[in-house]
């Protein structure tokens, strides 16, 4: 005798939560938003990089374009943290950190300093300048390297990690120049508030950086190129050493930052008569 097989309607019913499905809560929604935002940041930047490649830029790109062809040359890739960014530039391309005593420095005999190029400024009086700081307040280069050394260094804004760079180790070095009894001095088209509002971001470099708005004083030191019929406006970086008398004795005028500061040590030490005396051989 066979069993019939229960119908469909007489097999038990699932049972059936009475719990309401659990939602996700509002900060969880809201960190996912932002891990999304992110993530869609990262994809935008990875995606630039990919289509414009170092090789498809040229001199006539914009200028923070070739801050990026710049970085990207050294495996760097923007992360929207300025001074980071910088300090991982310096990591990578800054050849040798200073970490001596001064003396033992420029006591450094197999040492050759860099060689200034032949800038139109080499051995001139220095075209002085009145520009405002970050507080706006109005600066002069007469005031500012009176009987005293000073390097002027033109560089491309903060909005650039490689130009930063170059301040961010001239600060960590700025002990060894006082020292020298020297000073130190940077500028760029950025505002004041800009900068100001910078340095609440990324904390103050401890040397005055002025506001050249209008680039008149890049254009004077020879930094700065003005738009032409033929070419956009271009900008290079500049770094100068004046000595005490207010005379150009050393430049350097390129599209990277010059990062050797123990070469602006030498120099400086050498204007002043303050280098050391090889050591004296003695006959045997």
């Amino acid at each position: 005798m066979s069993v019939d097989a229960p119908s469909p309607v007489d097999a038990p019913s699932p049972k059936t939560s009475s719990t309401p499905p659990r939602r996700r809560d509002v900060s969880t929604k809201v960190f996912l938003g932002f891990l999304g935002l992110v993530t869609c940041f990262y994809g935008v930047v990875l995606f630039y990089h990919v289509s414009k490649p170092v090789e498809t830029v040229t001199d006539h790109s914009g200028l923070l374009e070739q801050c990026r062809q710049i970085c990207l040359q050294y495996g760097l890739v923007f992360t929207g943290n300025i001074r980071k960014d910088a300090q991982a530039y310096l990591d990578v391309v800054q050849k040798q950190r200073l970490t001596e005593g001064l003396s033992i420095i420029l006591a450094d005999n197999e040492f050759r300093p860099a060689e200034s190029q032949t800038i139109l400024q080499l051995n001139q009086p220095a075209a002085d300048f009145d520009l405002p700081d970050h507080n706006d307040v109005q600066k002069q280069l007469s005031a500012l390297g009176k009987d005293r050394p000073i390097v002027v260094v033109f560089y491309l804004g903060y909005g650039c990690s490689h130009c930063v760079a170059q301040l961010l180790a001239l600060d960590q070095d700025l002990h060894y120049f006082s020292e020298l009894d020297a000073d130190v001095v940077a500028i760029s088209s950025d505002t004041p508030l800009h900068t100001s509002e910078k340095y609440k971001e990324y904390g103050e470099f401890h040397f005055p950086v002025l506001a050249d708005v209008d680039y008149r004083v890049s254009q004077t030191w020879g930094v700065y190129l003005p738009e032409t019929v033929d070419k956009p406006e271009f900008m290079n970086h500049g770094t100068f050493i004046v000595d005490r008398n207010g005379r150009v004795i050393w430049g350097t005028i390129g599209k990277e930052p010059f990062l050797d500061n123990k070469t602006l040590l030498h120099v400086i030490a050498q204007s002043q008569g303050l280098k050391p005396s090889p050591p004296i051989a003695s006959n045997p």
